[in-house]
């Protein structure tokens, strides 16, 4: 009778605290840890961040045949009194166009660059020593006298482009009185190139 009054209170008390127990081979499954493959404690891995993608830039040149303008050539890029980079500049008076220079090794190769474009050379030097002369003052007359071109040649070399015809050719050297100008005629024939020496002793 004891026995079976025991058990009632403890059915009574189970029923009052909410709740049974639980059986020995019952598994608890309220806050428990979670198992792993392994023994040791799971780590805490930061999340790769996330870069957003660049943005496309638009294409100024999409639709064209070619992915970029192409490059003005050096002659393209020159204006009518210039000439290609590297080269020395060509001038034009009365509208004949000539160039002048020669001063170093350098400067020389470029105006032989550029003498097939010219049908006149002049060359201004020392007679005797060679001696190359600049800033000599240069005036082209035509047949009538008249001054079709005045220059200041900046070296040894003068390069002129006229039309046909005879001409003179005059040369002074400013600043050194004992150095008297010098004249030459020319013929200027439609093609080919006429070379006309100035030497002062």
């Amino acid at each position: 009778m004891a026995r079976m009054h025991g058990i009632s209170l403890m059915i009574t008390a189970l029923i009052g605290g909410g709740g049974v127990l639980p059986s020995a081979g019952a598994q608890q499954t309220v806050n428990a840890p979670l198992t792993y493959g392994s023994d040791s404690p799971p780590r805490y891995q930061e999340p790769m961040p996330v870069t957003p993608a660049p943005l496309p830039r638009p294409n100024p040149y999409a639709g064209s045949e070619s992915a970029a303008p192409p490059a003005p050539s050096p002659v393209a890029a020159a204006g009518p009194d210039e000439s290609p980079a590297g080269l020395p500049q060509v001038h034009s008076d009365r509208g004949i166009r000539y160039v002048s220079g020669g001063v170093g090794e350098g400067e020389r190769a470029a105006l032989d660059a550029q003498s097939n474009q010219f049908n006149l050379r002049l060359l201004f030097a020392m007679q005797g020593s060679g001696e190359y002369l600049s800033a000599v003052r240069v005036n082209i007359l035509d047949a009538r006298g008249e001054t079709v071109l005045t220059a200041e040649s900046k070296g040894p070399w003068f390069f002129a482009q006229l039309a046909p015809g005879d001409y003179t050719v005059e040369a002074s050297v400013p600043g050194q009185a004992q150095q008297q100008p010098q004249r030459q005629t020319v013929h200027i024939q439609g093609s080919g190139q006429t070379r006309l020496d100035f030497r002062w002793r």
